[in-house]
């Protein structure tokens, strides 16, 4: 989606763990005609120097609970625990904050994530920002309700799966 809303123009660099996510990226890529993407495996939570103040923007698309996708997978609702929120909130904030390096100056940062759960969203971004006062949060363009630079949409009143989604600015070194 974002190489389309690019005209095929420019550079995406996509990293997942898993091999299987990596071909179907490459393979939607191929069936769309789209030619900047990337793909690689890798552990987006250990920094890789290449692309250190590189990136006009960085999408950290967040391993997470899937809360927010649960009316079309009821069965996460069996298979999640407290613990697993807590261990997928860690990794969520490693590789945010692995993935703020990548950020040029005035560049952008979304954190995102398909669960509705605070614990994975708020509290993890939250944290960041205290952490790195070199980024604020800048108001997303994406929807017309009022917002801070970070939304929750919810299935019952916005019309789609739950997300969560924070849009940050890197405006010093």
């Amino acid at each position: 989606h974002m190489a389309e809303k690019m005209g095929n123009k420019g550079k995406i660099y996509a990293f997942d763990v898993h091999d299987h996510k990596i071909a179907t990226i490459n393979a939607n890529a191929s069936r769309l005609g789209i030619d900047i993407i990337t793909a690689e495996c890798g552990d987006s939570t250990k920094f890789d120097s290449r692309f250190e103040g590189t990136a006009d923007r960085v999408l950290v698309d967040a391993p997470c609970s899937g809360l927010g996708v649960i009316r079309r997978k009821p069965d996460i609702k069996y298979s999640r625990k407290e613990e697993d929120i807590r261990q997928l909130s860690d990794t969520g904030y490693a590789i945010l904050d692995n993935a703020s390096r990548y950020v040029k100056p005035e560049g952008i940062l979304v954190y995102s994530t398909c669960t509705i759960e605070k614990g994975e969203n708020d509290d993890v971004t939250d944290r960041f920002l205290r952490e790195h006062p070199e980024f604020v949060k800048v108001p997303l363009d994406i929807c017309d309700r009022d917002n801070d630079g970070s939304i929750t949409l919810y299935p019952d009143t916005d019309g789609c799966d739950g997300f969560y989604i924070c849009k940050m600015q890197r405006v010093r070194i």
